[in-house]
C-alpha cells in the first residue's frame, strides 16, 4: 500500500521515511495507537461517532490506524460500550469502519482483546482464582484506584469492583481455554472478512493474555501446562497466536501489543518481556507495540509520576528494538515531532505510536509536516481515562467546548440504540401498531434489530378455546407479513411453538405465559433493547410502571387515538401533530438529538416545541438556540413560550387537548422514585391526563 508522498523540505526526515510492516509499505513512521473509547453501541456494533473518529485519525496523515479493544467473545468485554467482533452480524459495521480508514490512505488494523478477570460479566475468564498472597498490595492498589476518581463516584466504583472481584474464584477450564482460543481465531477471521489489513492481539494492560503470562495473576501449577515457570505461563498467549495465524491467510499480518513492565509483585519485568518478544517473533508476529502497567499499578502516585515523564519508555524500547528483527512501536508521551524523529533516527523504535497526543490534537501530523503552528499537547490529566472507566465515553478537556458537549451527547444516545422491542398482547394491539407506524422509526438496513414480544395468556380456559388461538395466530401471521413489507426484508423460516411462520431475518417472536411485566423487563435486559413500544391499557398499570422503571431508554406508549385513522391511505398522518414540551435542560438536548436522528424530516409528522414559563425572558430563546447549536441542528425550529401562572401539568394538558395533538414527546429529568414522589413528575402528570394520545418518553 502506498500512502502520503514525502513532504519536501521537512526537517523530520527519519519520521517521514518509509518502512515495511508485514506485507505493507508505510510512507511514514506514525501510528494512531488504540485508545479505548467506550463508544460502541451496547450490542458491540460500530457507532457513527466511532466511524467519524477513526476517519479523522486516518485523515490526519498517520501511516496506520489501530482500532482499539474489540472484544473477541461475549465474556471478554471490559465495558457496556465495548466494540465487539464475536459474531457475524457485526461484520457490516466493522467493514464500514475499515473502509473509512482505508479511504483516507491509512492501513487499517483491528486490535483483538479478551479482558479476562476485568471483563464485565458474571463469570469472568481468568487463569487461576485470586489468592491472599498479595492482599496488602491489592488493597493499596484499590485505594489508589478509588482516590483517582471524584469522591461522589467512589462508592459505586468500590461496590462494582468488589462485586467483580467476588467472581474471581473459578479458574478457566481446559474447555474454556480452547473456546477462547477459537474466539480469538474467529474474531481475527471476521476482521479479515470485514476488510481490515491487519489485526493486533492485546497482550498488555493486565487483560487475559497478559494475565496468563504474569506470575502475579497466574497461579496455576506447572503440571497444568499453563502455569508455574515462564515456560508454562507463556503457553496460552502463544497458543492464541498460533490459532489465530492458522485461521488467517498466510500473508495476513498479526501484530502484538505487549507489556514490558507490570509494576506489581511477581509481575512481568523487562527480562521476561524481552524473552517473550523473541518467542513472538519466532511465531511470525509482524510487529510489537509496547506498553507498561495495569489497572493494579498505573494509578499509584509513584507510577503516575513515572508515566508523566516525556518518552518514559525510551530506555526499555531501545533494548526491545535491539532484541528483535521486526518493527517496534514506542508509545508513552511522545509529545513533539522533534522527539519522535530523534527516537526513530537513533534506533530506539521503528515506529512512533500516538495515542492521546493525536486525540488531543488531530493536526499533530500536519503540524509536524509543516512546522510553524504550535501543537496542542496532551496535559496527562487522565480525564479521558476517568470518563471511560465511568462508562461516559472518551472525551478531552482540551477539545473545543462545543465538541465536548456534542461528544457527551452522542454517548448518551448509545443506550437509546436501534435495538427495538415491540410488546403486543392482542389483535387490537397489532392493528394499533400498524396505525402508528410513522411513530416507529424505520430500521436502518445496517441495523435491522427488532424483537416482537407476543404476550399470550395460556391458562387452560384460554388454551381450550381453539378459535381464540386460531384467530390470534392468523392475525399474527398477517402482522408479520405487514412488517416484512414495511421494512423490505426477505423472509426466512422461523419455527414457532405451533407452526412455521415466515418472518424477516433478525426478527424474533416470543411467547410467554409468565407475569407480563416481568417477562417484558427480562426481555428488555436480555436483548439490550434501547427502544420499547407497547400499547396503553387503563386496566393494566404495569404498562405505565414500565415507562419509569427502565433508565436510559426510549419508551413509547401507543394510545388508542390512532385507531381513528383509516388504512391504507398513504397520507393518513399528514396532520398528525406532535407536541414536544421542553424544559431547556440537558434532557431537552437529548430529546433534540433523538428526534433529529429518527423523526426530523418525516412529512407525516408535524412538530410543535413548547416551553411553559411564568414570563417572557430573552434567556429562554438564547438557551434554545444554544441547545440547537450543540445538537448540530441547522434548520429553523421555533420554540413557543406558553405564559402560565398555574402548574405546568395543567397548562400542558390543556394545550394537548385543545389543539388535538395525537402524540406527546417528553423527557425524564432522571429523578429517583423518592424525588418523583416528593416533587412530582411533569411527564407522569401529563400521562395521567392523556385520553388516547401516544406518549414517547426519552430518558
Amino acid at each position: 500500500m502506498t500512502q502520503n508522498k514525502k513532504t519536501e523540505n521537512n526537517p523530520y526526515t527519519s519520521l517521514f521515511s518509509p518502512v515495511k510492516v508485514g506485507s505493507y509499505h508505510m510512507a511514514n513512521r506514525l501510528v494512531a495507537l488504540p485508545v479505548h473509547t467506550g463508544f460502541a453501541h451496547t450490542n458491540g456494533d460500530v457507532s457513527p461517532w466511532m466511524e467519524s473518529l477513526y476517519s479523522r485519525l486516518a485523515d490526519s496523515g498517520v501511516g496506520m490506524v489501530i482500532v482499539a479493544n474489540a472484544a473477541v467473545s461475549f465474556d471478554g468485554a471490559v465495558s457496556s460500550f465495548n466494540l465487539r467482533v464475536d459474531h457475524n452480524a457485526l461484520i457490516p459495521g466493522l467493514s464500514r469502519l475499515a473502509m473509512r480508514i482505508k479511504q483516507k490512505g491509512a492501513i487499517a488494523c483491528l486490535q483483538l482483546n479478551h479482558a479476562g478477570r476485568f471483563a464485565k460479566t458474571k463469570r469472568p475468564m481468568l487463569p487461576s482464582p485470586i489468592v491472599s498472597e498479595h492482599l496488602t498490595f491489592n488493597i493499596e492498589s484499590l485505594k489508589d484506584f478509588m482516590h483517582f476518581f471524584p469522591f461522589e463516584e467512589r462508592f459505586g466504583l468500590t461496590r462494582a469492583f468488589l462485586r467483580q472481584a467476588a467472581n474471581w474464584r473459578d479458574a478457566m477450564t481446559a474447555e474454556d481455554r480452547d473456546r477462547v482460543m477459537e474466539d480469538f481465531a474467529n474474531a481475527a477471521y471476521r476482521a479479515y472478512q470485514a476488510g481490515f489489513d491487519m489485526v493486533e492481539l492485546h497482550g498488555a494492560n493486565g487483560y487475559l493474555l497478559c494475565q496468563y503470562l504474569s506470575a502475579f495473576t497466574n497461579k496455576l501449577p506447572p503440571e497444568s501446562g499453563f502455569g508455574g515457570d515462564f515456560q508454562g505461563r507463556r503457553a496460552f498467549p502463544l497458543d492464541v497466536v498460533r490459532r489465530v495465524k492458522e485461521k488467517l491467510p498466510k500473508d495476513f499480518p498479526v501484530g502484538f501489543r505487549m507489556i514490558l513492565r507490570e509494576w506489581v509483585p511477581d509481575g512481568i519485568d523487562l527480562p521476561e518481556a524481552l524473552a517473550f518478544a523473541t518467542l513472538l517473533e519466532n511465531e511470525g508476529i509482524a510487529y510489537l507495540s509496547a506498553s507498561v502497567g495495569t489497572y493494579n499499578s498505573i494509578l499509584s502516585q509513584e507510577i503516575l509520576k513515572e508515566m508523566d515523564r516525556t518518552a518514559y519508555l525510551e530506555s526499555d524500547m531501545a533494548k526491545l528494538t535491539a532484541r528483535v528483527g521486526i518493527p517496534t512501536i514506542i508509545s508513552g508521551r511522545i509529545t513533539t515531532p522533534s522527539l519522535a524523529d530523534k527516537l526513530v533516527r537513533e534506533g530506539t523504535a521503528d515506529l512512533i505510536g500516538l495515542g492521546r497526543p493525536l486525540r488531543t490534537d488531530p493536526q499533530w501530523v500536519t503540524k509536524a509536516k509543516y512546522p510553524g503552528k504550535k501543537i496542542i499537547k496532551c496535559i496527562n490529566c487522565n480525564w479521558c481515562l476517568k470518563r471511560v472507566v465511568l462508562e461516559k465515553g472518551f472525551n478531552c478537556r482540551l477539545w473545543p467546548q462545543l465538541y465536548q458537549e456534542r461528544t457527551t451527547l452522542d454517548h448518551k444516545i448509545l443506550t437509546r440504540n436501534n435495538r427495538t422491542l415491540w410488546i403486543i398482547s392482542s389483535i387490537d394491539e397489532m392493528q394499533l401498531f400498524k396505525m402508528a407506524q410513522p411513530l416507529v422509526p424505520q430500521m436502518k438496513k445496517e441495523m435491522p434489530f427488532l424483537t416482537i414480544l407476543f404476550l399470550l395468556k395460556t391458562a387452560d380456559n384460554e388454551r381450550n378455546k381453539g378459535k381464540h388461538c386460531s384467530e390470534f395466530d392468523s392475525a399474527r401471521l398477517k402482522f408479520i407479513q405487514f412488517i416484512q413489507q414495511r421494512f423490505h426484508h426477505s423472509p426466512n423460516s422461523f419455527n414457532s411453538s405451533r407452526e412455521a411462520l415466515e418472518i424477516p431475518s433478525n426478527y424474533n417472536i416470543i411467547e410467554s405465559d409468565q407475569e407480563w411485566e416481568k417477562t417484558a423487563i427480562d426481555e428488555i435486559r436480555r436483548g439490550n433493547h434501547g427502544r420499547i413500544a407497547l400499547c396503553s391499557n387503563p386496566g393494566e398499570f404495569w404498562r405505565e410502571r414500565l415507562l419509569y422503571r427502565e433508565r436510559g431508554k426510549v419508551m413509547m406508549l401507543l394510545g388508542a387515538d390512532h385507531h381513528k385513522q383509516k388504512l391504507p391511505c398513504h397520507h393518513q398522518f399528514d396532520e398528525n401533530r406532535v407536541i414536544i414540551p421542553v424544559d431547556l435542560s440537558d434532557v431537552s438536548l437529548l430529546m433534540l438529538r433523538f428526534l433529529q436522528q429518527n423523526y426530523m424530516g418525516k412529512k407525516a409528522l408535524r412538530f410543535d416545541f413548547v416551553h411553559v414559563a411564568a414570563n417572557h425572558s430573552p434567556q429562554l430563546q438564547q438557551r434554545w438556540s444554544e441547545l440547537k447549536r450543540i445538537a448540530d441542528l441547522h434548520v429553523q425550529i421555533p420554540l413557543e413560550i406558553i405564559i402560565s401562572q398555574g402548574d405546568v401539568v395543567s397548562t400542558l394538558t390543556e394545550r394537548i387537548h385543545s389543539r388535538d395533538y395525537k402524540t406527546v414527546v417528553m423527557g425524564k429529568r432522571g429523578l429517583s422514585g423518592m424525588k418523583r414522589w416528593l416533587l412530582g413528575s411533569v411527564s407522569a402528570g401529563v400521562l395521567r391526563q392523556l385520553t388516547g394520545q401516544s406518549l414517547i418518553l426519552i430518558d
